[in-house]
């Protein structure tokens, strides 16, 4: 299953996008360069500032720590060295979140991939300069042992662990964080699955790879909307 994106929801943001899954909804805003105050100026390169607005209430510790692991995987694909002495500001708003209680650092974690993803979608529609994509992948773990890669909000509530990933088109991990009880060996057979299911969404899988999984479905859901985005924005170059 396919996330649901939109493209430019803001007209009065540089770029913005939303991002849904069975999960979650998120709104993404990215503004930059811009410019920025002296006590956060970087010499050589651009800063970056991430704020993100829970569904209901205001932020607290745990948005402080989702701002600052969104900020660590953003610089690592911005190209930040090309605007030094400016601002990179994005700003996420959660619309809609699990029903069913979700607690502790499970909802943390499990929050991360969809925001992830709504923040690159929106920095792709600002036009700032990248150094790689980046996609994001949630990956859950029930009682049994089975890992589960589309929950729903009462397997997620449910789950003895959950893991949140996110690879660039080079296959080098930008984030890793877990909730719950697992050994090494678990983790890493979660890891090498989050890094196969990351490249599908960015490259298309070839019939032999189709085969070896036992599936057709090969859709490169972020290729797609990068190339519809990337023809959208030279279409008026066309012969009317």
């Amino acid at each position: 299953m396919t996330p649901a994106i939109a493209h430019h929801p803001l007209h009065r943001a540089d770029g913005s996008a939303t991002y849904s899954n069975n999960l979650y909804s998120v709104l993404a805003a990215a503004n930059g360069p811009v410019e920025v105050q002296r006590r956060d100026e970087l010499p050589e390169e651009a800063a970056i500032e991430v704020n993100v607005r829970p569904l209901s209430g205001i932020g607290g510790p745990r948005e402080r720590w989702l701002e600052s692991v969104l900020a660590a995987v953003l610089k690592s694909i911005l190209l930040v060295h090309m605007h030094p002495r400016t601002l990179v500001q994005v700003t996420l708003q959660i619309t809609k979140a699990p029903t069913v209680r979700v607690g502790g650092t499970v909802n943390d974690v499990s929050l991360l991939p969809s925001l992830v993803n709504a923040a690159f979608l929106a920095v792709v529609d600002a036009g700032l300069p990248l150094d790689s994509t980046v996609t994001a992948i949630l990956l859950s773990a029930s009682s049994t042992g089975e890992v589960l890669e589309q929950q729903s909000e009462k397997q997620l509530a449910s789950s003895k662990r959950v893991h949140a990933f996110a690879y660039n088109h080079r296959a080098e991990m930008l984030l890793n964080e877990s909730a719950g009880d697992f050994t090494w060996s678990e983790w890493e057979e979660v890891a090498d699955k989050a890094e196969k299911m990351c490249s599908r969404a960015m490259v298309p899988m070839t019939g032999d790879e189709q085969m070896a999984n036992g599936t057709a479905e090969s859709s490169p859901w972020l290729r797609l909307e990068l190339e519809q985005r990337a023809q959208a924005a030279v279409a008026w170059r066309d012969p009317t």
